[in-house]
């Protein structure tokens, strides 16, 4: 058994999703990882990693749509209480700041998967997504940490 331990940064296009599944199997290639587990971590509280379907758009846009709705910008109303709009408190960088950890306090902010034959162990729709909660480009850090057989030579 071997153990790796890296990362990279890739630059989003503002808010939306950020396929990285190739940029994952190259790197298992290219560490000649036959079978073991990967563990992903973003380094970051505005943006998330998650797996999803990868054959319709319309996908990721009504998940997206899904999020807006349930994490209002403004502010949000209780479930208990008034109807009265609670603005958040925490808006330092903008009216998307507090949405963006929110939305990714509801999702994931690491992945474990395992590796089979050189690759990920997706099923066939599936893919490995960054999803920015942020509207601006920004660039974001993903941590790998890897154990398991390599090929031999």
């Amino acid at each position: 058994m071997m153990q790796f331990i890296s990362e990279f940064s890739i630059r989003t296009e503002g808010e939306g999703f950020t396929n990285i599944t190739n940029i994952l199997n190259n790197w298992i290639k290219k560490n000649r990882i036959k079978q073991g587990i990967l563990v992903l971590s973003s380094k970051h509280t505005s943006c998330s990693l998650i797996i999803n379907e990868n054959a319709d758009p319309r996908v990721l846009k009504d998940l997206s749509a899904y999020m807006k709705a349930i994490v209002p910008e403004e502010g949000f109303k209780s479930i208990l209480e008034g109807k009265e709009i609670q603005k958040y408190l925490h808006s330092d960088e903008g009216l998307d700041d507090m949405p963006a950890h929110i939305r990714t306090t509801l999702t994931c902010s690491s992945l474990t998967l395992s590796i089979k034959d050189l690759s990920l162990d997706l099923g066939t729709w599936q893919a490995i997504y960054l999803w920015e909660h942020r509207y601006q480009s920004k660039d974001r850090l993903i941590g790998l940490h890897s154990i398991g057989e390599t090929m031999k030579f």
